[in-house]
């Protein structure tokens, strides 16, 4: 969504990661959820704050935060809910950095299973829509199942974790129906009630089937620009490098991602980009050769 707004755009996978960043660099503007492993957002932005005092830190959560105590000792300058929407991102990006940028619309279509064209709408990327599909499927793809077995254990607390994690992504990927089911579960979630999983599974299945049929036909779109040689030859060539325990291998991976992942399954293709990044070349070599 910042990256359809013309803006350039740093990830971090945690807040020790965010603050070591901003170390190194200054950021315009720095967007920071609230729930994560380790530090959670309220203390990765007190920490940064030492170092920038002025860089405008964005709040994004599920549930409303604006009157909470740490919220305010944070020194955040703001916060959004997730899903998050086009408008009240280019509000807080025009308060924040000045930006030109154009309003768009997108059809309501509130009960869609999955709107690509909407989502395409936003990251005008395939490749980039095939990555956080993939991604969504290969990390998400027992969440369903994870919920269930929680609260039928009693162990409400970790189902409203994964409930508030799947809430906010199926939101912005514009899973709406999904969403809708999230929002509803979420909320008996917390009163020690799930009366709706059974209609929440059903929802989450179609869902699935729906993010599968498009992965699979943007797989189809690039793999259509690779012929199997060339596959053959790409993937003989990685092999190798994994075998010598050449950290080239990731680099060879990373340079031919979209191919790597058009030409996996969603779970295969995860397994085999953590190894990659973690250079565990053994694990490679052991469920590849």
């Amino acid at each position: 969504m910042l990256e359809s707004c013309g803006l350039t755009v740093v990830t971090a996978e945690s807040g020790r990661q965010a603050i070591e960043l901003a170390e190194k660099e200054d950021f315009f503007m720095i967007f920071m959820d609230i729930h994560m492993p380790e530090l959670n957002g309220y203390e990765t932005a007190s920490l940064i704050r030492r170092k920038s005092p002025n860089v405008p830190i964005i709040a994004l959560s599920a549930d409303e935060i604006s009157d909470d105590e740490e919220f305010k000792r944070s020194g955040m300058k703001g916060s959004l809910l997730k899903p998050l929407q086009m408008d009240d991102l280019k509000e807080t990006l025009n308060k924040y950095l000045v930006l030109d940028i154009v309003s768009e619309t997108s059809a309501d279509s509130s009960d869609t299973v999955f709107s690509y064209d909407e989502l395409f709408g936003v990251m005008k990327d395939e490749v980039a829509i095939l990555r956080l599909i993939t991604r969504f499927l290969s990390i998400h793809g027992n969440d369903c199942a994870a919920v269930r077995e929680y609260a039928e254990n009693g162990n409400f607390l970790s189902a409203r974790e994964i409930m508030h994690n799947i809430t906010g992504i199926s939101g912005n990927m514009f899973c709406k129906r999904l969403y809708k089911a999230c929002c509803i579960l979420g909320d008996e979630l917390r009163s020690e009630n799930f009366g709706s999983i059974e209609n929440f599974a059903k929802i989450w299945e179609e869902t699935l089937e729906a993010l599968e049929a498009r992965r699979k036909m943007l797989s189809e779109n690039i793999t259509e620009k690779t012929s199997d040689a060339d596959w053959d030859i790409l993937f003989k060539n990685f092999m190798s490098l994994c075998s010598d325990f050449d950290v080239a291998a990731a680099d060879l991976f990373s340079e031919n991602i979209n191919i790597f992942m058009a030409n996996m399954d969603a779970d295969s293709f995860k397994k085999l980009e953590n190894s990659v990044f973690s250079y565990d070349f053994l694990w490679i070599i052991e469920n590849y050769n």
